[in-house]
């Protein structure tokens, strides 16, 4: 979220960029520990697949910003 609010401010067309593709590289990151969640007992299979669902679903609209600031 952060990231998405660094990307939101920045004045710089490459800086917006930057900061979206490091949110979207978070959302992989997050699907990745969601596994490892799984696998420790620290969540069910059904919460570990609604993080996933909810990760896919946040890099898509993160996605969608990048190619917002590439049509510019």
């Amino acid at each position: 979220m952060n990231n998405v609010a660094e990307g939101w401010e920045s004045l710089h067309i490459a800086e917006k960029r930057q900061a979206y593709n490091i949110a979207r590289r978070s959302c992989g990151e997050v699907r990745s520990m969601s596994y490892v969640l799984l696998d420790n007992k620290f969540v069910t299979k059904p919460e570990q697949e609604h993080l996933l669902a909810q990760c896919i679903q946040t890099g898509k609209l993160i996605t969608g910003l990048i190619h917002s600031v590439d049509r510019r």
